[in-house]
């Protein structure tokens, strides 16, 4: 009896010494919970741009995003404008710029040391990438390539690594000769239910739907956007029919309802003051988690941020407010993880700004917080 008393309370002490360090280590963990934020640079001189930046780096933050500390860059890279994170590894996806010699470079990293190392790389198909994604399994990853007017479907392996390579190209013009004397893909995403990929053309005035298949993507049908507007990227509302559409050339955002069949345009609205002239230069939209506010950036004569509210109903917008860029060439935005942020690159200042969303008007904190970086172009959360 005495034995199993003994046994007992021994085997009671083993177990809660062994509870407690991992409730503390939990707490630990919480209280030192980080965000790490990777950022692609442009890190030489091109005709639109005067690279500085480091290439492709990553830093931490906290839950506040106030804090940023920059943990370690890979720089044997050439102009690395767009990345993208795998949804199964520690793997950066990044272009690089280089025109008929331009890559896709697959980088790994650790969480100890942030150390990249690169363990692969493949050609494009296509000159000069702007965009990269992948699906939400991280079984295909897809290139926009702007001057090869063509996107691109890699398979993915199991281990990150890309096989396969299939380009698709578009063809057509536009009546601004000056950017549109032949096709320029923009961007390419996975519609966020459905197994279809858009892709945006900004020198034919189109947007292409794909359908995903087990032999590759398979085009099944195309909108096209005012002629000369210049499509440049989409964003969906999160009930998965309507779609917004910013046009860099012209300056506008078109709402179009596209499901099935379904295939019509339900508004324009141009984003630049009435009577303001200059170049305005669209370059990103992001719509709220909740679909009640989109976000939307000219750069050009204007550099700065447009916040319009949606009906819940028609989905319509309206503009509500005007919020100065805080400097100059605001191409990329998107939200923090938390969705109290929007993100914005400034690729001609050296900057990244956090604006603060207020949570019931969707409107911004002119004021934002600044995170110095040389070119930025795209920041990625994970």
């Amino acid at each position: 009896m005495k034995k199993i008393i003994y046994g007992f309370l021994l085997t009671t002490f083993f177990l809660m010494s062994s509870c407690q360090p991992k409730e503390k280590n939990m707490e630990q963990a919480k209280s030192n919970n980080k965000h790490l934020a990777f950022i692609g640079t442009y890190t030489q001189k091109e005709g639109h741009v005067d690279g500085r930046g480091m290439g492709v780096g990553v830093f931490t933050t906290d839950d506040d995003f106030k804090n940023w500390e920059l943990k370690n860059s890979f720089s044997d890279i050439i102009n690395p404008s767009f990345i993208c994170h795998s949804p199964n590894h520690n793997i950066i996806y990044a272009v690089s710029e280089g025109g008929d010699k331009s890559v896709i470079k697959v980088l790994t990293y650790n969480v100890q040391d942030f150390n990249f190392k690169e363990i692969q790389f493949v050609s494009s198909l296509g000159n000069d990438p702007c965009h990269v994604s992948t699906d939400r399994e991280g079984k295909y990853l897809w290139i926009a390539n702007y001057s090869g007017g063509n996107i691109v479907e890699y398979k993915i392996n199991k281990d990150g690594t890309l096989l396969d390579g299939r380009a698709f190209q578009h063809e057509g013009t536009g009546p601004n000769r000056s950017r549109q004397e032949g096709p320029h893909a923009h961007y390419v995403h996975q519609h966020p239910t459905r197994s279809e990929v858009y892709a945006v053309n900004l020198g034919a005035d189109k947007v292409y739907r794909y359908q995903m298949t087990d032999t590759g993507l398979q085009l099944n049908d195309s909108l096209s956007v005012a002629a000369g507007a210049g499509c440049r990227h989409l964003t969906w509302h999160p009930k998965g029919d309507h779609l917004y559409i910013i046009n860099e050339l012209n300056g506008t955002i078109e709402l179009w309802a596209w499901h099935g069949a379904v295939k019509e345009r339900q508004q324009i609205i141009t984003l630049p003051t009435e009577g303001q002239e200059g170049y305005p230069g669209s370059g990103a939209i992001q719509i709220s988690k909740d679909g009640q506010y989109l976000y939307a950036s000219l750069r050009g004569a204007f550099n700065e941020i447009v916040v319009l509210k949606n009906d819940p109903k028609t989905f319509k917008m309206e503009i509500i407010q005007r919020v100065d860029a805080g400097g100059s060439a605001p191409r990329f935005m998107d939200f923090t993880p938390d969705q109290k942020r929007l993100t914005v690159a400034l690729q001609d200042d050296d900057a990244i700004l956090l604006f603060e969303k207020d949570q019931k008007s969707g409107k911004l904190n002119p004021e934002p917080r600044k995170i110095a970086a040389k070119s930025p172009v795209c920041v990625v959360y994970k």
